[in-house]
């Protein structure tokens, strides 16, 4: 049985808690349940002969993982690697996955009513990765269906 913390007021007690990061302009929520860990943009080993989206592959830990551009899965327009660009780990039923992203916007707390369906929003593209879509401080985040995303991408990754 888990406990509310003392220090959470009861109605943030059935709020989920996302991860926000923000890819081509766009702000993504993941679940912080499927976000292993976040950090700065590792030392990456080109993959020759691999997808466009794969950008290579990098150790985090004595483990070798993927690192992924979703943009073009996404419908968006490949992106550029920078030095100041984030990774996130993503944990999804098929395996884990990095993915590259341009910020991190920290974790917000989303009341699971404010999510609503981003029909008419967001480009055709995206409709089968985005769950839904809150707004948050005058910006619209898309959440991300994790599990859906990861099996994508790991469709034919040749590891």
């Amino acid at each position: 049985m888990t406990s509310i913390p003392k220090n959470v007021p009861d109605s943030q007690s059935n709020d989920d808690r996302v991860s926000v990061v923000e890819i081509n302009g766009y702000l993504f929520g993941i679940d912080i349940l499927r976000s292993k860990e976040v950090f700065p943009l590792p030392r990456i080993t080109p993959v020759p002969n691999t997808r466009a989206d794969i950008i290579g592959v990098f150790n985090h830990r004595g483990e070798i993982y993927p690192l992924l551009d979703i943009s073009p899965i996404l419908g968006l327009q490949s992106k550029s690697i920078q030095p100041t660009d984030m990774v996130i780990l993503l944990e999804g039923g098929d395996g884990s996955v990095g993915i590259v992203t341009d910020r991190i916007h920290g974790v917000r707390l989303i009341a699971p009513g404010s999510i609503k369906s981003p029909r008419g929003t967001i480009p055709k593209t995206m409709m089968e990765y985005v769950s839904g879509m809150t707004s948050d401080r005058s910006a619209d985040i898309l959440m991300l269906n994790v599990e859906r995303l990861v099996s994508a991408l790991n469709a034919g990754v040749p590891f």
